[in-house]
């Protein structure tokens, strides 16, 4: 997997002040660059789920930031056009909007099996205390809130790091009681149901 995060407040920096004017546009959520010099840092992880709770804590262990406004996860053709040409943007009908376990799945389904690394874009929420004017969601494609993502990983579900993770099961016990091997009861152990007696004529 490899994730790609931005900070609006922070595109560009490095860049010389001329440069980091033009990278700090407001973005179009329906066209967004993937690579640098338009991101602000990039991590190798792996995926273990596929749920939300997974991802969120992929990202909550690799992002350094988990204020998140967008988790975007690229589709097959996607990812060839950012191979074939990773300068140019991508329209978002080649990356899909992750918020719930559907839409991991659905981004999951999009690639083909063993086609590694999978791209994912973390789009964060302004530092606090940027005042420029928030730029708008997508009407289609609310906000993710801002604890969001936090509050997915630090569920129980989220740390089990592991694909199949479930409930424990608990095997139904339909004797009654404890039996052994043999199946007779040890003592104290009888089955207080009371089973009805056939009588013969």
């Amino acid at each position: 997997m490899r994730i790609v995060w931005t900070w609006p407040s922070r595109r560009g920096q490095g860049q010389t002040p001329e440069r980091r004017a033009n990278l700090n546009f407001r973005p179009d959520y329906n066209m967004l660059h993937w690579r640098p010099s338009h991101i602000n840092g990039v991590q190798f992880a792996e995926l273990d789920s596929y749920d939300i709770l997974g991802p969120s804590a992929m990202i909550s262990r690799n992002v350094p930031d988990d204020r998140i406004r967008y988790i975007l996860g690229a589709t097959g053709e996607g990812r060839r056009r950012l191979r074939r040409v990773p300068s140019e943007r991508v329209s978002c009908i080649d990356y899909v909007f992750i918020d719930s376990n559907e839409t991991v799945r659905a981004w999951l389904l999009s690639n083909p099996v063993l086609d590694d690394p999978l791209d994912l874009m973390i789009y964060c929420y302004r530092d606090e205390g940027d005042t420029r004017p928030v730029t708008p969601s997508l009407s289609a494609h609310q906000y993710l809130h801002e604890d969001a993502v936090a509050d997915w990983a630090d569920s129980a579900a989220g740390h089990m790091g592991n694909m199949h993770y479930g409930a424990p099961y608990v095997p139904p016990r339909f004797d009654y009681g404890n039996a052994n091997r043999s199946g007779d009861y040890q003592d104290g152990d009888a089955p207080s149901v009371s089973l009805p007696v056939s009588s013969s004529s």
